[in-house]
């Protein structure tokens, strides 16, 4: 009995090693579609987060361009408007372009309050407020409304308008620096 147990037991042995070694290389194989589900899983989650990533640094930028582009136009307005004021030749069209452009800078201004850094916001306050100082200055001075501040004329409006450059520039560097534009490119 001895000598026909041991070859069933071995042939029994075999069979089981065959069944085995197919359901270890299924469960292998598994596990190895798993880990490649999971790898493509991550690097879609990584891809979209990239994706959003980059469309808010370009809306950012975007919104960086028109607000610039806006409180330049102001400030060009309100230089023009500084000198028909000056030369007495202020016109109907002259009030309208810095109404207009005045227009634009708050719109642009009122989209970068909901999307722009709290640190760059302070410095775009900064500017929002120097522009409509001096906007309400000029709009004073040709209505002939007297001063809200004291010594408010038109060359200490011009004085203003003439420092506000600097104030402009500032701006402008720190919204470059929130997008992460290097200096060296300025």
């Amino acid at each position: 009995m001895s000598n026909t147990v041991v070859p069933l037991a071995i042939a029994f042995l075999g069979i089981v090693g065959t069944l085995l070694s197919g359901l270890m290389s299924q469960r292998l194989a598994e596990k190895v579609k798993l880990r490649e589900l999971d790898h493509s899983e991550r690097q879609r989650a990584e891809e979209r987060h990239y994706e959003t990533e980059r469309a808010t640094k370009e809306a950012l930028r975007v919104c960086y361009v028109m607000l610039n582009t806006a409180s330049l136009d102001f400030h060009s307005e309100l230089n023009h408007f500084w000198h028909a004021l000056r030369a007495g030749s202020v016109t109907a069209d002259l009030r309208s372009h810095l109404d207009d452009a005045r227009r634009e800078h708050r719109a642009r201004y009122s989209e970068a309050q909901m999307r722009v850094p709290d640190d760059v916001l302070a410095t775009i306050d900064k500017v929002h407020r120097g522009l409509n100082r001096m906007y309400g200055g000029l709009k004073r001075l040709d209505g002939g409304i007297p001063p809200h501040e004291d010594g408010e004329s038109l060359e200490q409006v011009h004085t203003q308008i003439v420092a506000f450059w600097d104030q402009l520039g500032e701006m402008r560097q720190i919204m470059r620096r929130s997008i992460g534009v290097p200096p060296e490119a300025a």
